[in-house]
């Protein structure tokens, strides 16, 4: 582009109007347009700036990438089985199990993987790098310290929702990697039989002072039972096996008490039955039944129906002979009606004395309030201490049987693997790196460069300052073109000026370029006064001002106090004009 002169000027516009149109456009045009736009200008004016910082990024990660030493990587997989815990082969009660820490639950890996990762498990491997490494004449391990060595080169993990645990070894040194992959499952296999053991050992522990305990303290509850049996003269448990024998409900059942209850219910039946014997008139059947229920107990009575019965019989068979009022079955009913009665006061006095003995148990089965109460909660602790007792000494001898058991270590799913290819460096990786990250230097040198330098470089970032129209852009590459344009400007918007015209010089532009242009500008003037100058002081002693920039020359700071020094002596400039 040699030169443009601005359309609305051409057409003889002024200066006034010309603000106003320069106004609109300015306005027209978004301000994030405008920053996007001169931001990318920007970095394309900065094109080799950023390139060479792109390459030297490119550079310096491509000798990072290949002189960097290679790091190797190895590998197995082992399962945390809970076979450490006297559980496989042996039923333990859980809750008792639980109270003695045998139990191994899924929350306790997480501590067993920390345990794994401690100095007490490891700080033997720690040690056999440390002495391999120094045979190989590599002072710095001495200074490494365990933790170090640790995170930078061990990742021991468990798999998500299992117990399986995955390790890795990473070292610069090829041949390190398995031995010491072996070194450390060895390390963990025998510290799952050592965990194994100590827990067992510990459970032993345990039951032998519960088992002592317990058996004290059944032994003193079954003690306070018999003597408070044997003060209250309650039935009295010679044994624990007492105890045993029975259900929980017959274990709490008290002799006495059902004593009580089945004399207090006999009593109750007798008084019923001697109620129906007085009601009972001559039946000798009713009779004969009542007789029977309590036959067993009275032989007496069994001779006496008997009698009845036969004289029954044989009144029946006399009455089948002769008529009723015969004397042989009259002698026959005064028997029957005398054997009714004697029998009914046999059967009387029988029941009756059944009760008084029924009343006498009753009252020998009483006892003072609370005594059976007491008595049946001492029951109830004997009972349980007994059974405490043998849960205890049941699971003291499976932990005894489980300790004497052989049993295998923690297996290992994989066995430890030296991966084919390095992991670091990644090549690929720390070129794309440096490649990007070279990149978005440049930008960023590109861009902090062009701030330091504030310089107006485009027609946009000069209007984005407002104020001043723009009259034309020149350009010194084409004299034609040049001169096209000065004759324009001078018979174009300056015409319709009058008096004397100063172009004030904004920024650091070539003195030759000022003088090459004041040369040509006088060639198209027509007896007016023209002069180039950098002082304003000078400048406002011409009756028109024009601001004189040039791209990539003058700054923003320069332009925007050229303008402010102007309205400060109330004078207002034509326009701006631009050398490109």
């Amino acid at each position: 582009m040699s030169m443009k002169v601005r359309r609305d000027f051409s057409k003889g516009m002024n200066s006034n109007q010309n603000q106003s149109l320069t106004g609109s456009v300015g306005n027209s045009i978004s301000t994030d347009e405008i920053d996007l736009i001169q931001t990318f200008e920007s970095l394309n004016r900065n094109k080799r700036l950023i390139t060479l910082f792109t390459l030297s990024g490119l550079v310096l990660s491509g000798i990072l990438a290949f002189t960097s030493k290679k790091i190797w990587q190895g590998e197995f997989q082992i399962v945390l089985e809970s076979n450490n815990t006297p559980s496989q082969g042996i039923s333990l009660n859980p809750k008792i199990s639980a109270i003695a820490r045998l139990s191994q639950q899924a929350d306790q890996l997480k501590t067993e993987v920390g345990i794994l990762k401690s100095p007490s498990v490891l700080i033997n491997i720690f040690d056999f790098v440390k002495k391999e490494k120094s045979n190989k004449n590599n002072p710095s391990i001495n200074k490494m310290r365990f933790k170090k060595w640790r995170e930078s080169s061990l990742n021991i993990k468990l798999q998500n929702n299992t117990s399986i645990l995955n390790l890795s070894y990473k070292d610069e040194d090829k041949d390190l990697i398995l031995p010491v992959l072996n070194r450390i499952s060895s390390t963990y296999q025998d510290y799952s039989g050592r965990k194994r053991i100590r827990n067992l050992q510990l459970g032993v522990d345990y039951f032998e002072e519960q088992v002592d305990l317990y058996r004290e303290k059944s032994t003193e509850s079954m003690r306070k039972v018999q003597e408070f049996a044997f003060e209250q003269d309650l039935s009295i448990p010679t044994s624990f096996g007492e105890l045993e024998s029975n259900d929980s409900k017959q274990t709490n059942s008290i002799h006495v008490e059902d004593m009580r209850i089945d004399a207090s219910n006999n009593i109750r039946i007798i008084d019923q039955q001697l109620q129906k014997l007085e009601d009972l008139k001559d039946e000798s059947e009713q009779l004969l039944y009542i007789v029977s229920t309590i036959a067993s107990k009275r032989a007496s009575l069994n001779s006496l129906s008997e009698e009845l019965r036969g004289v029954d019989r044989q009144l029946a068979m006399l009455r089948v002979t002769y008529k009723e009022g015969d004397q042989s079955i009259k002698d026959a009913l005064k028997e029957r009606l005398y054997l009714i009665d004697l029998l009914k006061r046999k059967v009387k006095g029988s029941l009756i004395a059944e009760k008084d003995d029924y009343q006498a148990l009753l009252k020998a089965s009483r006892r003072p309030k609370g005594v059976l109460v007491n008595y049946r909660v001492l029951l109830n602790e004997a009972a349980k201490d007994k059974l405490t007792l043998d849960a205890l000494e049941g699971q003291y001898i499976s932990l005894l049987l489980e300790n004497a058991r052989n049993q295998d270590p923690w297996e290992l799913i994989t066995t430890p693997t030296l991966l084919p290819n390095p992991v670091a460096p990644k090549k690929a990786s720390i070129l794309s790196f440096g490649l990007i990250g070279g990149t978005f230097l440049g930008i960023a040198a590109a861009l902090i460069t062009e701030r330091k330098k504030n310089l107006i470089f485009s027609i946009p970032e000069l209007e984005s300052l407002g104020r001043v129209p723009i009259l034309c852009e020149i350009s010194f590459k084409n004299k034609k073109s040049l001169e096209e344009s000065l004759d324009l400007l001078i018979n174009g918007p300056i015409s319709n000026t009058e008096g004397s015209v100063a172009l004030i010089a904004v920024g650091e532009i070539e003195d030759e370029l000022i003088s090459q242009l004041d040369k040509s500008i006088n060639q198209f003037s027509t007896g007016r006064n023209f002069i180039l100058t950098k002082d304003i002081r000078e400048a406002m002693k011409f009756s028109n001002l024009i601001i004189l920039t040039s791209l990539g020359v003058s700054s923003k700071k320069d332009y925007i106090e050229t303008n402010n020094k102007i309205s400060l002596l109330n004078k207002k400039p034509l326009g701006v004009l631009v050398i490109n």
